[in-house]
């Protein structure tokens, strides 16, 4: 522990652990996950938690090379700490009840710092705020898989009948304990096709992760596999993979209505389908939840270029509205 000022107390370390009693640890924070992607996720990961009297905050910093203009038409891979969960869920890296206290503390944090997924942000002078990636929310108020595909549109609802007639032939198996290796490998390749690479899990978190799966086969060969997580009323789509040897366009339709039948059987309120493929998401019912990033580097002269230019680092999109639910 170190003293910024004389009220302003700092906790950092690179083991979870030693800071762990400070914190609450509610899922994605909790001790368990946060150390299984400390052991499963290569890059450098450090822990903050700061305290000023009555307020505090905590967050995940992690180092890698990163585009910056990932969402653009240029490529620059530059050092990068970013504050975020090191794991593809929609979810920020951080709590606190004072946003203002702890972006001033991330300011003194030196080089470029990202922080991501933020979902209502503030404005703090020298701290750039832009657009990410949305995240994909389904609202679950349905008590039946009929009762949700009564609800549709008679366009949606025939998108939705034709993945199932293509894909009736196909095992479902769900896993609520170790995934075979195998998975890895449908990971890796959705992995590799991803236009947003930001970190690759390590084969053991598919071992070691607690979370439940679904996984999608024929004739004994593997096709796709969904990843799960329920946490209280809420459903997390984690991750997935898929074989693209096979038309995988019915396949990740018949995925996701997999996944909303298993939120209305496991009385799951919300699922949160997460970042990309927003469109085949939001044709299956989903609301765009906006999210955003704050981005500053301690250098003024660069500092200034990213307030310039941070349209070349914003996600844009654009989507078509989609009438999914028939009138009530």
């Amino acid at each position: 522990m170190k003293k910024i000022d004389s009220n302003l107390e700092v906790h950092n370390s690179d083991n979870f652990d030693s800071i762990s009693n400070q914190i609450k640890l509610d899922f994605p924070f909790d001790r368990k996950f946060i150390n299984l992607l400390k052991e499963e996720n290569l890059f450098h990961q450090e822990y903050y938690y700061i305290r000023n009297k009555k307020d505090f905050a905590f967050f995940i910093l992690y180092k890698m090379k990163l585009n910056i203009f990932t969402f653009g038409n240029f490529k620059l891979n530059v050092k990068v700490k970013i504050i975020g969960m090191p794991f593809s869920i929609s979810e920020n890296g951080y709590f606190t009840n004072n946003e203002e206290m702890m972006l001033k503390f991330i300011k003194t944090i030196t080089g470029l710092k990202l922080v991501l997924n933020v979902k209502e942000p503030i404005q703090i002078d020298g701290i750039t705020v832009g657009n990410t990636l949305p995240t994909c929310i389904f609202v679950n108020d349905f008590k039946s898989i009929d009762e949700y595909m009564l609800s549709l549109r008679s366009s949606y609802r025939r998108r939705i009948n034709t993945a199932i007639k293509n894909c009736e032939d196909l095992i479902v198996e769900q896993l609520d304990g170790k995934c075979p290796g195998s998975l890895y490998e449908l990971y890796l390749r959705t992995y590799e096709r991803s236009p947003y690479k930001l970190e690759k899990l390590e084969p053991d978190f598919f071992n070691k992760v607690d979370a439940q799966g679904l996984v999608f086969s024929k004739d004994d060969v593997e096709l796709g596999f969904v990843l799960l997580k329920k946490y209280q009323e809420r459903l997390y789509f984690m991750l997935c993979g898929m074989n693209y040897n096979v038309d995988t366009a019915d396949l990740y339709f018949y995925m996701l209505y997999k996944i909303i039948i298993y939120a209305i059987e496991n009385n799951c309120k919300i699922i949160d389908f997460g970042q990309t493929s927003e469109e085949t998401k939001l044709k299956i019912g989903s609301q765009l939840s906006k999210r955003y990033f704050y981005a500053h580097h301690t250098n003024i002269f660069l500092n200034k270029m990213i307030s310039i230019n941070k349209r070349l680092l914003e996600y844009k999109y654009d989507f078509k509205k989609f009438r999914v639910y028939r009138e009530k």
